[in-house]
């Protein structure tokens, strides 16, 4: 039984996560692989704050930057794992911390779309702009 209080471990677990979201990020900027975090994280970097704990980590990636940006991340370290179609997306763990990084494609009218069972997901024109959000006084994007 752990002598953990609920706000150590979700202090330990956040740490763990934050890091984690640096590492991913500094590997695939060393790749040339753009990255945007959503999910959760994506919120809480948008309003500049933790929230609440996370299961894991999203990021967005382009397509065309996928199999460079999985190379780079299992190059370090990361663990790929088999549990997603990988034209949808790729997660992994990494020191014990679980990441995925999911795909879309740009388009010529400026939208961005997915492939699989998400197929008839568009995202408007800004949806992966270069306006950085921040968490812990790092920005969140590459």
């Amino acid at each position: 039984m752990s002598s953990e209080t609920p706000a150590e471990t979700f202090y330990r677990r956040g740490r763990a996560q934050l890091v984690s979201i640096y590492a991913v990020l500094e590997v695939l900027r060393r790749a040339a692989v753009a990255a945007w975090l959503f999910g959760g994280w994506g919120l809480d970097a948008r309003i500049g704050r933790i929230t609440r704990e996370h299961g894991d980590i999203e990021f967005w990636v382009e397509r065309s930057d996928g199999e460079r940006g999985t190379a780079a991340l299992v190059e370090e370290g990361a663990v790929l794992l088999e549990t997603q179609p990988p034209e949808e997306s790729r997660e992994f763990t990494w020191n014990g911390v679980a990441f995925s990084t999911a795909y879309f494609d740009a388009h010529p009218d400026g939208t961005f779309r997915t492939q699989g069972r998400w197929s008839d997901w568009v995202f408007p024109a800004d949806s992966f702009s270069d306006f950085p959000a921040f968490l812990a006084a790092m920005p969140s994007r590459r």
